[in-house]
């Protein structure tokens, strides 16, 4: 029996196109997530929230805590081809605020009587991927990278945690929607692109490609919720706020989504 995280690897490239659109249709309008069992006159479609896919406690602790762990990684690499010591600073402060949620995730594992790294193990493969998708040598992209893919995923489990039957939940929600250093992080990029036009343009591409491929794995993790079988129909509209907030982001460095 084929494991569920990769179940939806089939449709990757369908999605990936259903995404493009989603994009294109919300520049024009913004269309609020309803809640389950909401019905509008004529609209057979229920949308659902991401709370209501929340896994248990100790597989979000471990997915979670890995994930962290990568975005600590990705601003060191970001730390080390920084152009000048004002980045080399902002970058270093968001390293240290990533590493920091990822230590009081694996404390709280610690807390359980668990070890991080045995429920970190079961996720590395499918953030792996997804980090070698999406790593590029350029630093511009890299640290775009970094900017939008820390909100969105910032974003998604913060409302995840929501649904979380745990005295953790109150706790996860503060960690993930922590934001120290992500203004700075804008603030960066838009005066790198002020300095050379030029760079709105691949930013602009690389920032679409970022949220495809973001919004793919956040998908996978709806697959491992105990509470809520995984209906496509039903889910795909839940990301729709979440490409709302990346539009924005976008919007705030004058790149197109």
């Amino acid at each position: 029996m084929q494991h569920p995280v990769y179940a939806v690897h089939a449709v990757r490239r369908r999605y990936t196109g259903e995404v493009f659109e989603w994009i294109k249709k919300l520049r024009k309008q913004t269309t609020p997530t309803r809640k389950l069992g909401s019905r509008d006159a004529g609209d057979a479609a229920v949308r659902v929230e991401v709370a209501e896919f929340a896994p248990n406690i100790l597989t979000f602790l471990g997915l979670t805590a890995y994930l962290r762990l990568e975005i600590y990684e990705a601003a060191a690499r970001a730390v080390g081809g920084a152009p000048s010591l004002k980045a080399k600073d902002v970058l270093a402060r968001v390293a240290g605020v990533a590493l920091s949620k990822q230590q009081r995730l694996t404390d709280e594992i610690r807390r359980r009587g668990h070890e991080p790294e045995q429920l970190m193990e079961p996720y590395t493969k499918v953030i792996d991927r997804y980090v070698a998708r999406v790593e590029v040598p350029d630093w511009h992209q890299h640290v775009l990278f970094l900017y939008l893919v820390s909100g969105l995923f910032d974003d998604f489990f913060a409302s995840l945690a929501g649904g979380l039957k745990d005295s953790f939940r109150s706790e996860a929600i503060a960690i993930l929607t922590e934001s120290t250093g992500r203004d700075e992080v804008r603030e960066l990029l838009a005066a790198e692109i002020a300095a050379d036009p030029a760079l709105a343009n691949r930013l602009a591409l690389w920032g679409r490609r970022l949220v495809g491929d973001t919004l793919l794995v956040a998908r996978d993790v709806l697959l491992l919720s105990e509470g809520r079988p995984f209906v496509a129909s039903e889910v795909e509209p839940v990301f729709t706020e979440l490409i709302a907030d990346h539009i924005r982001r976008m919007d705030g460095l004058g790149l197109t989504a």
